[in-house]
């Protein structure tokens, strides 16, 4: 997909259909390397890495609105980054995402 960028900040990611529910999908947004997920039709946009052992979550599973890392089974919170279990104690950060007209959009800067 080609990104573009509004004047109100947001990139495109990905088309709707390169996301179907309960699926994890690798993208760079800005150059910023991210995960979209989405669940029961709604799609969140996390950091790749676990917080603990920086182990890729591409690899881990989604358990409800949450994704378990693939090395220590660490667990966040896909609205909000927490880690829900240890042994990371560090939350997994977020960014604000959204579909428009069948475009996946992620806002990646600092406002």
């Amino acid at each position: 997909m080609t990104e573009t960028t509004g004047s109100d900040g947001w990139h495109d990611a990905a088309v709707s259909s390169d996301l179907p529910d309960g699926t994890i999908l690798p993208v760079t947004v800005a150059a910023v390397q991210l995960l979209l997920v989405n669940v029961e039709g709604t799609v969140h946009a996390v950091a790749p890495l676990c917080t603990h052992e920086q182990a890729d979550l591409v690899d881990g599973e989604l358990d409800g609105a949450s994704i378990v890392c693939p090395l220590h089974y660490s667990r966040f919170d896909l609205l909000t980054g927490e880690a829900l279990d240890p042994p990371a104690d560090e939350p997994l950060r977020v960014y604000d995402a959204r579909v428009d007209g069948g475009r996946i959009q992620v806002r990646v800067g600092d406002g």
